[in-house]
């Protein structure tokens, strides 16, 4: 089971953090993911250290890799978070139906 969680990251240095993480929780060197990107052990190095002009096709390939997934969204909006970890109204239903008619 994976150690790691959703969270909100604020610049580069904290993606860098997320990628190590995952990159030793799969158990792969830097050498091993710049192998499966197509670029230099160096290039991984910095992007874990927290590079913010690394190129971005390149992160969205790792976090591809490493099984990640990235989203986007808009402060403005009330809701937060990708679409399908929302809960729909079926779902809302269950949960009722699972805790039971109100007292």
């Amino acid at each position: 089971m994976s150690s790691m969680r959703d969270m909100t990251l604020h610049n580069a240095e904290q993606l860098g953090a997320a990628i190590r993480l995952k990159r030793r929780e799969k158990k792969l060197t830097q050498a091993d993911l710049a192998g499966l990107l197509g670029a230099e052990r160096k290039w991984v190095l910095n992007l874990e250290s927290g590079n913010s002009k690394a190129e971005i096709g390149l992160v969205l390939r790792a976090i591809g890799v490493l099984g990640l997934s990235a989203f986007l969204t808009d402060k403005a909006q009330p809701e937060r978070g990708p679409p399908d970890l929302k809960t729909t109204r079926l779902d809302q239903v269950f949960q009722r139906l699972q805790r039971g008619p109100p007292k």
